[in-house]
C-alpha cells in the first residue's frame, strides 16, 4: 500500500505565522507558530522546521502559503510571490517565492491569507457547498476573497474590500487608522481603528451599546456593498473583531437597514452570514488544500 503524500502548509500573518505539515484532506499532522519576525529569521525558522520533519514525516509534496499583502498572486506577473509596500517593517519588496524555493524544491502556491482561509471554508467549512461565497476577516487589516466553485476569483492584484469607502456614523468624527483614505473600512472598523477610538477592544463593551452599534453600522455597510455588487450566496465574517458576543448579530441588521429592502438575501438572514466554521483553523487548512495538485 502506497504512503500517503504529505504537504506543507504556511499561514504568514502580521504577527504570528503557523507552519504546519498535513495530509490530503486538511488534516493537520504537526503545527508550530513563529513569531513573524524580519523575513531571513523567520525563513530559517520555517526552513529548521520542514527540515527536521522531515525525517519524522517524510518529504511533502507541495506546498501552501496565504499571506498577508498586499503581494502579488498572479503567477504569470515577473514578481509572483513579491510583498509590495507594507506598514509590516522590512518586508516591503520582499521576495517570498524566491525565499521558499530555496526551502522546498516542492511545487508552492502563494495567495493571500484570506484567500487561504476563504478555500479552507469552502473545502471545509461554511462555504462548503456554496457557489459564489465571500469570507471577509476584520483583526489587524479588514480583507476579503471571493470565492467560486472553491477557488478565489482571478483579479489584477486581489481584492480590497477593507477598502471601500464607507458613510460616517453619526457624530464619528475620529480620525482614520488607513494611510490612504480617511473612511474606508479598515481605517474606521479594524482592530487598530477600535482601540484608537475606545482605547480597548470591543470585547470589553456591552453588544447593545452604542460601540457595537458603530462598529456593526460599519461593517454592515461593507457587506450590503458586497450584496450589491457580487450577490454572493453568503458571508463569513472571520477575525479577532468578529469574536465579540453579539457582533454577527448586529451586523446582519445594519447590513438590513442599509440594503433597506432592496436586493436583501433571500431565506434566513442567520444563514447568509455567519462566522467561520473551521475557526482560527481556517487558515492552515486551506494552505494545506492548496499545496494539492488539484489547486495548483
Amino acid at each position: 500500500m502506497s504512503k500517503a503524500l504529505l504537504f506543507g502548509g504556511i499561514e504568514l500573518g502580521g504577527t504570528k505565522t503557523i507552519v504546519a505539515i498535513g495530509d490530503g484532506d486538511g488534516t493537520v499532522l504537526e503545527s508550530v507558530a513563529l513569531p513573524t519576525t524580519e523575513p531571513q529569521a523567520l525563513m530559517k525558522e520555517i526552513s529548521d522546521f520542514f527540515f527536521s520533519r522531515a525525517e519524522s514525516h517524510g518529504q511533502i509534496s507541495g506546498l501552501g502559503v496565504g499571506a498577508f499583502g498586499p503581494i502579488v498572486i498572479n503567477r504569470t506577473a515577473c514578481n509572483y510571490g513579491h510583498l509590495l509596500e507594507t506598514p509590516k517593517v522590512g518586508w516591503s519588496g520582499f521576495d517570498l517565492s524566491g525565499a521558499l524555493a530555496g526551502i522546498t524544491a516542492s511545487p508552492t502556491v502563494i495567495l493571500t491569507d484570506v484567500g487561504a482561509a476563504g478555500i479552507g471554508e469552502a473545502r471545509y467549512g461554511a462555504l462548503r457547498n456554496t457557489e459564489l461565497g465571500v469570507y471577509l476577516t476584520v483583526g489587524t487589516g479588514i480583507g476579503g476573497a471571493i470565492l467560486c466553485n472553491g477557488f478565489p476569483l482571478p483579479a489584477l492584484l486581489h481584492p480590497e474590500m477593507g477598502h471601500i469607502a464607507l458613510k460616517r456614523y453619526a457624530g464619528d468624527k475620529a480620525p482614520s487608522v488607513c494611510r490612504f483614505h480617511e473612511n474606508c473600512a479598515e481605517g474606521l472598523a479594524c482592530g487598530p481603528a477600535i482601540m484608537a477610538r475606545f482605547g480597548k477592544s470591543l470585547s470589553g463593551f456591552a453588544p447593545d451599546g452604542e460601540e457595537f452599534a458603530l462598529v456593526a453600522d460599519y461593517l454592515g455597510q461593507v457587506c450590503a456593498a458586497l450584496v450589491l455588487t457580487l450577490s454572493p450566496q453568503r458571508i463569513v465574517l472571520g477575525g479577532g473583531v468578529l469574536k465579540a458576543d453579539g457582533l454577527i448579530e448586529r451586523i446582519r441588521t445594519a447590513m438590513d437597514v442599509h440594503l433597506n429592502g432592496y436586493a436583501a438575501a433571500g431565506g434566513d438572514v442567520t444563514d447568509f452570514i455567519c462566522a467561520p466554521a473551521l475557526g482560527d483553523r481556517a487558515g492552515i487548512i486551506g494552505a494545506l488544500c492548496c499545496a494539492r495538485p488539484d489547486h495548483r
